[in-house]
């Protein structure tokens, strides 16, 4: 870089050929070229993250949409269940009533009878709550996500097993009738092993389907991945080693614990089972108020800011169900921890305080979407309107107010956090607070950059696209940040400017740029001619289409600026557009050399010289006529040297001259008054 150049606004302009409606095509214009240019960066900066993100959007948006028809399908499936219900409660009232006729006298045959009809309602309401999720024969009801022929066979061996159960209860019913206990007891044991042994073989036919699964989750979800592929391998000896053992547990006479075994383990399908309904109905009352939607172009604006929490939300839903259902599984098997911490000090206190930190989370993800929210929908408002120059201003302050926003709300909230756990905040803040104090002693120039610049952008005193002088150079912006600017000089060099720098900006492009107009010409020239023709050229220019629409006035003559002896100075101006200005100056000027020559008005010559000679040895006088006349002075007192020589006298060694300068002398020589 040269370091004449961009020194100044007159000199960079000077060097910058192009410096007219090409460099400067419009602030609207450079900033709507901002505007597409940063959202194509973003969107080239999010090119690498595209397939993923969209996948990942996809199956939210797939997940929600799932949740939504089990919703929708949960009271069509409850209507088939209860239609299915009533006979077997009806035909259990009866059953209950007839064996009510009974006397005393058939008190055994009335109880057998009682068990069997107890045992066949249990499994037909164990068979229907099968029915209501996996619905092998309609589709459009199943609440279990399984296609129809896993359904059907999921159903199957539910009643399967449930019939092995049911004759396991019914041969209960034969011990009144005289059956040995014994003989009871070695007939269930046949029948429980029975129901093992079909356990295990389903267990045997389900082995590769289940490892397939699991290994297939493992892929989708990498944080437990070799957990699940560690225990697809694994989990058909672990399955078999369970239903066996169990078995072997009563089967060893090991009394009332099988029962226990047994009752618990209903219950906890139970559990299991609201638990499933529970999710079914959440999820689905989540996705429908979020309003998730397979296409995500044709949701709102709101919709779509909702939509950022959606994935978190529903995990939080799911980790909550998780935990209810975790408790209440504890409480089954005879395990209270949540009676446990209710009932210690320590549990309200850590009640309290997650109640509080979630408030404050809450609060937190509140503040911070009403303020990105209206950043954005201002942001749109003025991209969709055409406000281009605003846009851009907002888009390059909105990255640091959206970072200061963000800092100090995890700074509230982590400090309430920290206090609610009861961490002792106050050292913190006071380490912050010398921290701060250092760091702004430290940096006061950055600082000073930051704030300059908010202030300079604020008030829009340049954008991309405009002509400026600041800090003594010259160009026009290409970038602006939050601490510098960065200019592109006529010579294209690029000169990058801190705000702490900038004291004064000069902007040549605020929707008015004067061509000026200062035409000098000859001393005896006709004047009122030249300021016709100069009023003429501004009259044709702006008549002309290329021209016109950059003029705002005519050509505005202010008069005679100079007089010397040389040349007469007109001064005017055209008022034009900023983005015209330099155009509409040179077409000017070009027309002045083309017109003034072909009307022979003189145009003044600041360099013409003069030399006058004196005869009879007066010196020779030298007169420089225009604006660079210091040039010559050496030629000048060179000239008069040598003419003192050509004059003196004859006594002195020379020959007397006769005539003016340029005549003959007499025979015995001539000489010429001018200087050789």
């Amino acid at each position: 870089m040269e370091p004449a150049q961009g020194k100044g606004g007159k000199d960079e302009k000077d060097s910058d050929p192009n410096a007219g409606p090409n460099a400067n095509a419009g602030a609207n214009a450079a900033a709507r070229a901002t505007v597409v240019a940063a959202q194509a960066k973003d969107n080239a900066d999010a090119t690498p993250k595209t397939a993923a993100e969209r996948a990942k959007e996809a199956y939210h948006a797939l997940r929600g949409a799932h949740h939504w028809r089990l919703l929708q399908r949960l009271p069509g499936a409850l209507l088939v269940m209860l239609l299915e219900v009533v006979p077997v409660v009806a035909f259990g009232l009866c059953a209950a009533g007839v064996l009510s006729l009974f006397g005393p006298d058939d008190a055994a045959p009335a109880a057998a009878v009682g068990q069997i009809v107890d045992t066949y309602v249990i499994c037909r309401v164990i068979v229907m709550f099968g029915k209501l999720l996996f619905a092998p024969d309609a589709a459009a009801l199943r609440l279990v996500p399984l296609p129809d022929d896993w359904a059907a066979y999921a159903q199957r061996w539910l009643v399967r097993i449930v019939v092995i159960g049911g004759v396991g209860g019914a041969i209960g019913g034969a011990v009144p009738l005289g059956m040995t206990e014994d003989a009871h007891l070695a007939l269930v044991k046949v029948v429980t092993l029975i129901g093992h042994l079909a356990l295990a073989v389903m267990i045997l036919q389900l082995r590769r389907p289940v490892a397939d699964a699991m290994r297939a989750a493992a892929a989708r979800h990498g944080s437990y991945a070799w957990f699940m592929q560690w225990f697809a391998d694994i989990w058909v000896a672990v399955a078999l080693f369970v239903v066996l053992a169990l078995w072997f547990v009563w089967a060893l006479d090991l009394r009332g614990g099988y029962a226990a075994l047994l009752r618990a383990g209903g219950l906890s399908l139970v559990v299991l089972l609201a638990a499933r309904v529970s999710a079914i109905v959440l999820l689905g009352a989540l996705s429908r108020a979020f309003g998730l939607r397979e296409d995500q172009e044709k949701m709102s604006f709101g919709q779509r800011r909702a939509y950022r929490y959606y994935p978190a939300l529903r995990r939080i839903v799911v980790v909550a169900i998780w935990i209810v259902t975790l408790d209440l599984l504890l409480h089954v098997w005879g395990l209270r921890p949540a009676r446990i911490l209710a009932l210690a000090p320590m549990g309200h206190l850590l009640g309290s305080a997650v109640l509080t930190i979630v408030i404050a989370v809450i609060a937190a993800v509140a503040i911070w979407e009403f303020a990105n929210g209206a950043a954005e929908r201002r942001l749109n408002a003025w991209t969709d309107a055409g406000d281009f120059v605003r846009a851009a201003r907002l888009r390059t302050l909105l990255p640091m107010f959206r970072t200061t926003l963000l800092v100090s709300i995890l700074v509230v909230v982590g400090l309430t956090a920290l206090s609610q756990l009861g961490v002792n905040t106050a050292p913190l803040i006071a380490g912050a607070s010398i921290f701060g104090v250092a760091l702004g002693f430290g940096s006061q120039k950055l600082v000073q950059d930051f704030i300059t610049g908010i202030f300079l952008l604020t008030e829009n005193a340049m954008q991309v696209g405009d002509w400026v002088t600041v800090a003594g150079v010259s160009g026009t912006v290409e970038f602006l940040s939050i601490r510098t600017v960065r200019l592109r000089g006529g010579d294209g060099s690029l000169y990058t400017v801190p705000f702490s720098s900038v004291t004064t900006v000069n902007n040549t492009n605020r929707g008015i740029g004067n061509a000026a107009v200062k035409v000098q010409i000859a001393h005896g020239a006709d004047l009122q001619r030249a300021i016709d023709t100069l009023k003429d050229i501004g009259a044709e220019i702006r008549k002309e289409d290329a021209f016109k629409n950059g003029i705002l006035s005519d050509f505005a003559y202010w008069g005679v600026d100079q007089v010397d002896g040389a040349t007469v100075t007109l001064v005017g101006q055209i008022q034009c557009k900023d983005s015209a200005r330099w155009g509409v100056q040179r077409e000017f000027n070009k027309r002045v050399l083309l017109r003034f020559t072909e009307r022979g008005i003189e145009l003044a010559n600041p360099q013409r010289n003069f030399l006058v000679g004196l005869a009879r040895g007066d010196d020779v006088e030298g007169h420089t006529y225009g604006d660079d006349h210091d040039d010559d002075d050496a030629d000048t007192d060179r000239a008069r040297a040598q003419a003192r020589g050509a004059s003196k006298p004859a006594s002195q060694g020379g020959k007397p001259r006769a005539g003016r300068a340029g005549a003959s002398g007499d025979g015995n020589g001539s000489s010429s008054g001018k200087p050789n």
